[in-house]
């Protein structure tokens, strides 16, 4: 493998929870700064992420990147977090509405994504209606599906069983369904997409629209759905804490998210001396 003295990429997409973000929650320092300095350079910083853009973009200010945003698991594209939109993939109506039914049936929580608004599912106390332009709470999950859903996620052990099953048996032409695993690799969600919503199709398009060869790419990330990524990727890079299954496919293991691996693999590669 070449060594980062003899390779720069010209773009760096990387995953924020369990990568870039530590347990807690925060943006790791040395992480975050060299990703700056990267784009100073005049390399493609790229958030691949499963979280909405809203979110997305308070993270891109403090980074202070401006390019490319590959979120929702890459049912969303953006030009910037502060758009255009590039891509939006989203999967029928009523297979939202009989997961929605399925949910209400058992009593569990689910959050979906409707356009550029996640709805939730009312908890004891909680008032109902939009507590944001982009967050609102609704009494049941059916009430949530008005249109073709972007994303539904479900935390509940039994629902991501029961919801996953609904979906592979019935539905795969019509949806997929993503596992997320947590740092002691037992599932922690089930996210329901459009077919073709994937980080990988998404980093694609990216490259594309910027016309940059995947030789050009290395890759930043944790979990199972990074995976579609690093087969894009000329170099991949997996935390510590990633599943086994991650590890196994990438070219290589940076320290956890919580000792700083983003700023190990960027000064591993060339990025900084």
């Amino acid at each position: 493998m070449k060594t980062g003295r003899e390779w720069v990429p010209q773009l760096i997409a990387f995953d924020f929870d369990g990568t870039l973000l530590t347990s807690e929650g925060v943006l790791a320092p040395m992480g975050s700064r060299l990703l700056k300095e990267a784009a100073q350079k005049g390399v493609y910083v790229v958030p691949a992420t499963s979280r909405a853009v809203d979110s997305v973009e308070r993270f891109c200010q403090i980074l202070e990147i401006d390019g490319p945003s590959i979120c929702l698991n890459g049912a969303r594209v953006y030009a910037s977090a502060r758009g255009p939109i590039w891509s939006s993939l989203t999967f029928p109506k009523d297979v939202g509405i009989e997961i929605a039914v399925l949910a209400d049936d058992n009593g569990w929580e689910l959050s979906t994504t409707i356009g550029d608004v996640t709805y939730w599912r009312q908890r004891p106390g909680q008032p109902l209606g939009l507590l944001s332009p982009t967050r609102a709470i609704v009494a049941k999950n059916m009430d949530a599906v008005t249109d073709s859903p972007i994303r539904i996620l479900v935390s509940d052990p039994e629902g991501i069983n029961s919801i996953r099953s609904l979906c592979q048996s019935r539905y795969a032409d019509r949806c997929h369904t993503e596992v997320y695993y947590g740092p002691d690799g037992r599932i922690a969600s089930l996210g329901v997409y459009a077919p073709g919503a994937n980080k990988g199709d998404a980093l694609d398009l990216v490259l594309h629209r910027l016309g940059i060869s995947r030789r050009h790419v290395m890759v930043i990330g944790d979990n199972v759905n990074d995976i579609p990524m690093f087969k894009r990727a000329q170099i991949s890079i997996a935390m510590s804490n990633a599943p086994q299954q991650v590890k196994q496919i990438a070219t290589v293991t940076a320290p956890s998210n919580d000792d700083e691996g983003v700023a190990w693999a960027l000064k591993e590669f060339g990025i900084s001396p």
